[in-house]
């Protein structure tokens, strides 16, 4: 889809009709500041948009740019109009007209499907304005002078949109929602817990004191067992034994800990020790060994393969340099029986052996680099694949020892257990003992615990009955809390699942899709030449959340700070051009720049002319709206006319009724094939 033609009244600065038919190749508007260059690109951009985006300021003065975009001068027009009109290559026209007052006779929705397609980025419409009307107030704003995200959001709505990139945010979303929902599920299943665990304790308190409240005797053997009758009187000693039991629960708690713990660093260790294990790890050692030793003796043969082909390249430069002698000589030829190199005498026949034996001599000089070129490329992918090796050896191993650096931190993990609970670690390595010493402490904590119960507990037996219905309750209670809890614990590990995965896929698939610039903008940054020195431009991506764009020269300066003005309009020019050509989605073929060359020395301004000739060779519709005549006769020559793409030159300025108007146009003519041909023909015959 190209420019068909451009019609105006009534419109900016133009009071009277206008008409401008682009040529199908490129079209090149000259004219002195102030007489509607860049209304024609407004008028594109109005067309397609319903506003001009190029004003920074919406109002002032209380009036809004809406006010000056229809003609405000002295007269009155006829009509108040813009046409835009478009052709596809197979000659079918699109057009778009806005009116001031019947406003525009197509919807967004017709215009974007005529102008784009595939996966569109949000606001289509604009972004296609954006990076297809390049103008001189915008080159640096909307390059250079971007903020590193504005750039990066820049450059991926040019790109077009990924299918499912704001899936990323609604799975964050989701992820969010579900923890949030797990939090207060969490809560509500503690508070359960911690009600029904308060239940049963009254509920063991109740029903032993319901057994044993005749079995007083019993309960004092109990208590001399573990609080001697010398520590004082029955309360006193109640009393102690009773602040005694959180020592005695907390060692409890820490052999359970560390039973289970001793279960499983012995599971691990088993794993570990196995001799299927074993016998991985020495295969794995093994390779790795071997997988050096391979390599260092490749990388030794590389080497001496290296040197054989300097050697060679060096005998090779001795034959080139012998045969421009052999050659000379033989073109001189004996000069009174007397060689012309060395002066002897010698007949036609020696002379002539003589020059058969030099060649030979310097085919076999010649004829050894070949081989040896051979060679070198051969033991270069030789080394690199056992390069390889080495790294696929290596990744094996480490994963081994980090199996053995978890299982010495599970081991250590272990032990300061014993640490934390002031536990005897002699057992440590012996889980079964472990799991029989918590046995008894829990044996001796229980006895002891039902024996100060039925010491205090004689009117607990009056509420066994309501206690015991009130934790049935309780129970069921926390049953459902507790299944309530693992739904909302399985649903944020899916929900996180989901998100790590969106957000992988759509960073991988933008990544790919910004990679397509990287060429492009190296490409026309060195045609440009900004820079004498920094000969290069290259992109940074970082970020994950947040992704940033940045751009840098010369290793690691930024072009921002270290270029002049004039340095960061052309390299502001290279990012603005790469990105319009790496839009996927645009069916619209048409660059329009409006006086690009503004603060661009002539040296930079005739590489951008020859970029855009290069754009024009590969199908590009360019037009181009400059103030200097001598510029425009250069694009006209450099931007080659074809018979089917031809160009034009338009130049506009005010007329006989003082009013702006298309005052020349001229079509290119393309050049005659064969020009150049019969030229040399004809100074040959001469």
């Amino acid at each position: 889809m190209r420019l068909d033609y451009v019609e105006v009244c009534g419109f900016r600065g133009f009071r009277e009709k206008v008409r401008v038919e682009f040529g199908p190749g490129f079209t090149v508007i000259t004219g002195r500041n102030g007489v509607g260059k860049s209304t024609l690109c407004d008028a594109v951009e109005f067309a397609i948009l319903g506003e001009i985006a190029k004003y920074t300021v919406e109002s002032a003065a209380k009036e809004t740019v809406r006010d000056y975009i229809w003609w405000r001068g002295d007269g009155s027009p006829t009509s108040h109009y813009v046409t835009a009109s478009f052709v596809d290559r197979d000659g079918k026209t699109f057009s778009i007209t806005r009116s001031r007052d019947g406003g525009a006779d197509k919807t967004p929705a017709e215009i974007e499907a005529q102008l784009c397609q595939g996966a569109a980025p949000d606001e289509p419409l604009r972004q296609l304005c954006k990076t297809s009307v390049i103008r001189d107030e915008w080159i640096a704003s909307l390059s250079l002078d971007l903020s590193e995200t504005q750039r990066f959001d820049l450059v991926r709505a040019a790109l077009g949109s990924v299918e499912g990139a704001d899936l990323a945010a609604k799975a964050k979303a989701v992820v969010t929602l579900a923890e949030a929902a797990c939090g207060r599920v969490e809560v509500s299943y503690q508070e359960a817990r911690s009600a029904l665990q308060v239940g049963l304790v009254q509920l063991s308190e109740a029903n032993d004191a319901a057994n044993r409240r005749t079995d007083i005797s019993a309960a004092m053997a109990v208590l001399d067992r573990f609080i001697l009758p010398t520590e004082g009187e029955l309360a006193q000693r109640i009393d102690l034994a009773q602040r005694g039991l959180p020592d005695r629960r907390r060692r409890l708690e820490g052999l359970g800990l560390a039973a289970f713990e001793g279960y499983e660093v012995a599971a691990h260790q088993r794993a570990f020790n196995s001799p299927d294990e074993v016998a991985r790890r020495e295969r794995a050692k093994a390779a790795l060994e071997a997988a050096l030793f391979n390599f260092d003796r490749m990388k030794a043969e590389l080497e001496v393969v290296q040197r054989a082909y300097d050697f060679e390249a060096t005998a090779n430069e001795i034959a080139a340099s012998l045969a421009i002698l052999v050659e000379h000589g033989e073109a001189l030829g004996l000069h009174d029986e007397h060689c012309p190199l060395c002066a002897a005498t010698r007949t036609n026949v020696e002379f002539a052996a003589g020059i058969q034996i030099a060649r030979a001599r310097i085919d076999q000089l010649a004829g050894g680099v070949n081989f040896a070129r051979d060679n070198l490329a051969n033991a270069r992918q030789a080394a690199s694949q056992g390069e390889q090796q080495v790294a696929e050896a290596q990744a094996v191993w480490d994963e081994i020892e980090q199996r053995l650096r978890t299982l010495r931190a599970r081991e250590e993990a272990h032990i300061e257990i014993f640490e934390r609970y002031g536990l005897n670690p002699v057992n440590a390595a012996n889980p079964d003992a472990l799991d029989r010493e918590l046995l008894d402490e829990r044996e001796q904590l229980v006895e002891l615990e039902r024996a100060l119960n039925a010491l205090e507990a004689s009117r607990a037996v009056d509420a066994l009955t309501s206690v015991d219905a009130r934790v049935s309750v309780l129970r069921r209670q926390a049953d459902a809390a507790a299944d309530e809890l693992a739904r909302a614990q399985s649903a944020v590990a899916s929900a996180k699942s989901l998100e790590k995965s969106v957000r992988r896929s759509a960073g991988e698939i933008v990544d790919e899709r910004l990679a397509r610039i990287s060429p492009l903008l190296n490409e026309i940054y060195q045609r440009l030449r900004p820079h004498a020195n920094w000969r290069s431009i290259d992109y940074s991506i970082r970020g994950d959340v947040r992704r940033f764009l940045s751009l840098r020269v010369g290793g690691e300066l930024n072009p921002q700070f270290v270029f002049s003005s004039g340095q960061r309009r052309a390299a502001g020019l290279a990012f603005l051009l790469s990105v319009h050509l790496a839009r996927p989605w645009s069916r619209w073929e048409t660059l329009m720049l409006d006086d690009p060359v503004q603060h661009i020395n002539d040296f930079r301004a005739l590489q951008l002319v020859e970029v855009l000739s290069s754009l024009r060779q590969v199908g590009r519709q360019i037009v181009v709206a400059v103030e200097d005549e001598a510029l425009a006769d250069l694009l006209c020559r450099r931007m080659l006319s074809t018979p089917e793409q031809g160009g034009r030159r338009y130049t506009i300025d005010f007329n006989e009724r003082g009013v702006a108007d298309v005052i020349a146009r001229l079509d290119i003519s393309p050049m005659a094939p064969g020009i150049l041909r019969r030229f040399d023909d004809s100074k040959a015959t001469a």
